[in-house]
């Protein structure tokens, strides 16, 4: 019955519609008019373009602004009454970028096209401060720096005031500055606020604010009380001094948290692994740099939230009740904790006023501490492994929480060493990319912090840097890119041949350069496990992947033998980042004491450098004791020779002494110490331009003593050397010259 009726329904309307149509009343289709796109954007050359339209009715085309017929020319100023494209020709642009609207139009219906044209002029529209002070008395004008190069009549000033009473007055706008008056205040007890809000809309009709935050003092001129660096210096103790309420505190902030690499995190609970790391502490710091530059403050906001500040403003900071701390030690620091963001006074882009230092490493000074350095011709001293080659099973990747931050060393064309921290929490610490093993400029913040891990005392140096972000890791990729040459580098183990002949005994030979290396105890025979797997890790990252230990091979490709050799399971299959012995990324011994004469065994390498002369020379070497018995050898000396590798006591008058060195233990799970490392140490040793242009150069790295940490690994050097246990790992070596 439902089908019936509905079929009854249309053809009963069918038939009226042939009525009407008989009886001469026609039936009009709709006009239709419409664009296939409403929006085209042309490159500043111009060109010609085809604005599609759908019409069955003619009508006209015109520009909504006749003015812009100057460079966007319609071919017709009409269309007609079927479907077509508009022919538009747009001219080069010179200038700034452009819009033009284009109006469709028929008696009854419009559509409207706008056509967008970048342009060769970049448009300027910068006002230098975001807040400022003014004071009562002065009578003349404020000024303020901008950098403008559009059209002022296309800004417009808007001001809004916190109550009822108007006090700016004479606001003048020029491309260089932006002046205003204001009227005194007559209250002695509170500040007077307002927002001066300047609008500019751009050729596309985008809006663009620079809000001023105007703070008046009251009537008494008096909104607190500067602390100088020298006064803060003066009145900073080890316990700390609480400012008054009124202090205000002034310089540029050289820092950022975009990289989580700020500031130290604070680790509580280090040694079982069940412990807690703040690294909120890292989100909350900031740096505070004097006006010349002399003086750095390490700022420690209330919390995440009020570590707001503005990289490169300089501001003026209401510090009432926060705490000026100086370190207890040598060199002294200096922190202020308890700062808001909120509190800022003034804030102003000092990008192009702020002091922006380049140094070589050997010109740090303690008054660069805690402000940014620009470290100038720099390179990573080991070409190898991610930012933290870390055994990633004591992070907290894997749940854990024993490790908040790791160094690397940098070396400069001076050279200069020193090293470099990265957080645990950097995005970009472990993210599948190799090592940048050119040279170039690395920018930071240089600090003091110590690292317990390689030293008992912590004590790695007087400066080390952090990297802010990514970016200011300015290095090139390629090492053909750098200062320096290669003499002679290990990376990786490579046995001899069979056509191969060897000066030393057992020896491997260089992966690049010339040279072998042994160890005075039978061969070099032991591979350790080793964490140089550069890609991401962790708990969730199990799997098995291609990125290597980013060791880039001459000939092109990178490292990956376990790909040659069917191993592919020994790299990284539980998360912590590591390669498996047999991959022989490391190489190690476990003799090491000569008890007969009471002396130790040590590494040798021999290499040429005939035909090689130089300004500079120098050794990089990576080490770590991996022995779960922690007794192996703790203190060390390096020597070279030019006349023997004999490692006799006969033969002692014949070495030179280059330095002395510690070597750090692993950690051992069960009782981490703080002393203990979680991954490779480097070392860089300047070595003297004599060596250079010789036929044959020794270097041997050599316990200077039988110290070594006690079986329980309660004690960092209480115990003696033990053979056959006590296992030294070498994961690096090279020397390289300044080309």
């Amino acid at each position: 019955m439902k089908k019936i009726t509905i079929l009854t329904i249309v053809s009963l309307a069918m038939a009226l519609l042939w009525s009407c149509d008989k009886d001469y009343h026609p039936v009009f289709s709709p006009d239709e008019l419409g664009m296939a796109e409403h929006e085209y954007y042309v490159e500043i050359a111009g060109g010609d373009i085809g604005v599609s339209y759908i019409s069955n009715k003619a009508g006209s085309v015109s520009l909504t602004d006749e003015a812009d017929a100057e460079w966007a020319q319609l071919s017709t100023g009409e269309f007609g009454s079927v479907d077509g494209d508009l022919p538009v020709h747009i001219l080069a642009n010179s200038g700034f970028k452009r819009r033009a609207d284009i109006l469709f139009k028929t008696d009854t219906r419009q559509d409207t096209v706008t056509v967008f044209q970048y342009g060769a002029v970049e448009e300027k529209f910068y006002v230098a401060a975001s807040s400022m002070v003014v004071y009562n008395g002065s009578g003349e004008a404020n000024s303020v720096v901008t950098d403008i190069n559009v059209p002022l009549d296309k800004i417009s000033t808007e001001i809004r005031f916190s109550g009822e009473e108007e006090w700016i007055t004479d606001c003048n706008l020029s491309k260089s500055t932006f002046t205003f008056k204001t009227t005194d205040n007559p209250d002695r007890d509170y500040t007077r606020r307002a927002n001066i809000v300047l609008t500019y809309v751009d050729g596309w009709d985008n809006r663009q604010e620079a809000v001023i935050s105007v703070i008046q003092a009251p009537s008494t001129n008096k909104i607190g009380t500067v602390f100088t660096p020298e006064a803060l210096h003066e009145v900073a103790t080890v316990g700390g001094y609480t400012l008054p309420e009124d202090a205000i505190i002034e310089g540029y902030i050289v820092s950022t948290t975009e990289g989580h690499n700020a500031g130290d995190a604070q680790v509580e609970d280090y040694k079982q692994g069940t412990g807690y790391i703040d690294y909120t502490l890292t989100d909350r710091t900031s740096y505070l740099e004097s006006a010349d530059g002399l003086n750095g403050f390490r700022l420690i906001a209330t919390e995440e939230a009020e570590n707001k500040f503005i990289r490169y403003s300089r501001i003026i900071l209401n510090a009432g009740g926060a705490v000026v701390k100086k370190s207890e030690g040598e060199p002294v620091q200096y922190t202020i904790e308890g700062v808001k963001s909120s509190n800022v006074l003034t804030s102003a882009d000092g990008t192009l006023t702020m002091p922006w230092k380049q140094k070589s490493i050997t010109e740090l000074t303690d008054s660069d501490i805690n402000t940014l350095v620009t470290i100038k011709d720099c390179e990573i001293a080991m070409r190898k492994g991610p930012f933290t080659p870390v055994n990633e099973g004591y992070t907290s990747l894997c749940g854990y929480n024993r490790l908040a931050k790791y160094p690397i060393l940098i070396r400069d064309i001076k050279g200069g060493s020193m090293y470099m921290f990265t957080n645990m929490t950097c995005p970009y610490r472990r993210d599948g990319e190799t090592l940048p093993y050119g040279s170039g400029s690395i920018t930071g913040i240089v600090v003091h912090e110590p690292y317990m891990s390689f030293e008992k005392d912590g004590d790695i140096g007087r400066y080390q840097l952090r990297h802010l972000t990514r970016e200011e890791i300015d290095l090139k990729s390629d090492f053909s890119d750098s200062f320096s040459g290669i003499i002679t580098e290990f990376r990786y183990a490579i046995r001899p041949g069979e056509f191969d002949e060897t000066v030393l005994p057992n020896a491997i030979l260089a992966t690049k350069g010339n040279g072998e290396l042994c160890h005075t105890y039978g061969s070099v025979s032991n591979y350790s496990p080793s964490y140089f797997y550069i890609g991401e890790c962790g708990s969730k990252k199990k799997g098995k992947y291609e990125e290597g230990a980013g060791i880039e091979l001459d000939g092109g490709g990178i490292y990956q033998p376990w790909v040659d050799n069917g191993a592919e399971g020994s790299q990284n299959t539980d998360g912590k980042g590591w390669f498996a012995a047999n991959q022989m990324l490391g190489w190690s011994n476990k003799y090491w004491w000569d008890s007969d004469n009471g002396r130790g065994y040590c590494w040798l390498v021999v290499f040429s450098t005939k035909g090689i002369t130089s300004d500079r020379v120098s050794m990089q070497f990576a080490m770590y004791n991996n022995s779960q018995s922690a007794r192996s050898p703790r203190y060390w000396k390096a020597q070279y020779s030019l006349t023997t590798r004999d490692c006799s006591p006969s033969s002692d008058s014949e070495w030179v002494d280059i330095g002395e060195f510690t070597v750090p233990d692993v950690a051992i799970w069960a009782s981490q110490n703080d002393w203990q490392t979680l991954g490779t140490r480097v070392y860089d040793f300047p070595l003297p331009t004599g060596i250079l242009g010789k036929e044959s150069v020794s270097i041997r790295l050599m316990p200077r003593n039988n110290k070594a940490a006690a079986k329980s690994v309660d004690s960092y050097d209480s115990s003696t050397i033990a053979n056959n246990s006590g296992y030294n790992t070498m994961d690096y070596f090279a020397v390289r010259y300044n080309k």
